[in-house]
């Protein structure tokens, strides 16, 4: 009974212990577990002190050639083409012959109209004979003389009609498209040649709002041709002054490089470049400061080892560089890189 007795206390003691223990463990892991909870994760980030700056400035835009007179020429009159005159590629001038429209139902007309013409000239005359006897009136004389005015008339438009029946060049150039062959059938008012002069080479770019108010008209610029890996000096020519209906104002840049003569044709693509006035005392950030770009630009400002996000008022943004028009101070620091691994009141360890 005693052996009984002693083995249950026994086996009591032990179990005791081993609640004990657990007890003892588990309380160490909460421990531990809370001593976790409490340590603050710090993102590692690189901090940019806000400055100000004199701002070079440097546009460059993509383009292409074109000539500065250009012209598409339409076919005055309808028919059908019966000769070409001139080849792509072929000098003209003003009035140089490009192409022949049928004209045999103009000279038929213009024949007509003038055998008519004579007509009423004859028997204005012999009327105005008889008015001189008394054997006419004078209101028979005055009709005919309309008659007469209005053949004339007649005759001057089939002339004009017949002259417009060979397509001409309005200008002096190269014949740079044609669009019509012998045998094909143009109708008035269709394409049928262009012709650039070729003297006078453009590029034609577009400005946003902020650029276009800092160029001005003759301002030196620099166009690269692609193809030609070169660069040929320029001036601004014309600045447009509505925007079009992506927002951008149209600037012609006009290339005066004498070593560009005889190089350049249409079509080709290249860039403009050209310097703005100096930007000075600007608040300047890094453009990769940005959390969401620049459509909605907004930082990360680091005051007392956390990170607070802030929206920004951007000016003009300049390759790398974004200029600060609100939201940022001199010397206040801002995340440059980093970033993406922050959140609101995050604590920071500052990279050197």
């Amino acid at each position: 009974m005693k052996k009984s007795l002693l083995a249950l206390l026994l086996t009591s003691a032990v179990i005791a212990g081993a609640f004990a223990l657990l007890n003892l463990n588990k309380s160490k892991r909460v421990a531990k577990i809370a001593e976790r909870q409490n340590i603050t994760m710090e993102v590692p980030v690189k901090l940019f002190s806000v400055e100000q700056q004199n701002l070079d400035r440097r546009i460059r835009i993509n383009g292409v050639l074109s000539a500065r007179r250009q012209v598409t020429i339409l076919a005055e009159t309808a028919g059908q083409v019966q000769r070409i005159y001139r080849e792509v590629g072929e000098t003209v001038w003003q009035g140089s012959p490009l192409a022949l429209v049928d004209a045999t139902i103009v000279s038929t007309q213009l024949e007509t109209a003038r055998a008519s013409l004579e007509n009423s000239k004859r028997d204005l005359a012999r009327f105005q004979n008889l008015a001189q006897s008394g054997a006419a009136t004078q209101q028979t004389v005055d009709n005919l003389r309309l008659a007469v005015e209005a053949a004339n008339t007649n005759v001057i438009a089939l002339q004009k009609q017949l002259t417009n029946t060979t397509v001409k060049s309005p200008q002096r150039g190269v014949v740079v498209r044609r669009m019509v062959e012998v045998g094909s059938v143009v109708g008035g008012g269709a394409p049928t040649f262009m012709v650039a002069d070729l003297s006078e080479m453009i590029m034609k770019v577009g400005l946003t709002e902020m650029e276009i108010v800092h160029v001005k008209q003759g301002m030196p610029a620099t166009v690269r041709i692609d193809a030609l890996s070169r660069d040929f000096d320029a001036v601004i020519h014309t600045i447009g002054i509505a925007a079009d209906m992506s927002g951008r104002y149209s600037i012609d840049v006009l290339i005066t490089d004498p070593a560009a003569k005889g190089e350049l044709r249409p079509d080709l693509s290249g860039n403009v470049s050209f310097d703005l006035p100096t930007l000075e005392n600007a608040l300047v950030i890094p453009r990769e400061a940005l959390v969401d770009g620049v459509k909605d630009p907004k930082v990360y400002v680091v005051e007392n080892g956390k990170a607070t996000m802030r929206r920004i008022v951007l000016g003009e943004v300049e390759g790398t560089n974004a200029i600060v028009q609100g939201g940022l101070s001199l010397g206040e620091h801002i995340v440059l890189t980093g970033h993406q691994n922050l959140y609101e009141d995050a604590a920071v360890r500052i990279l050197q």
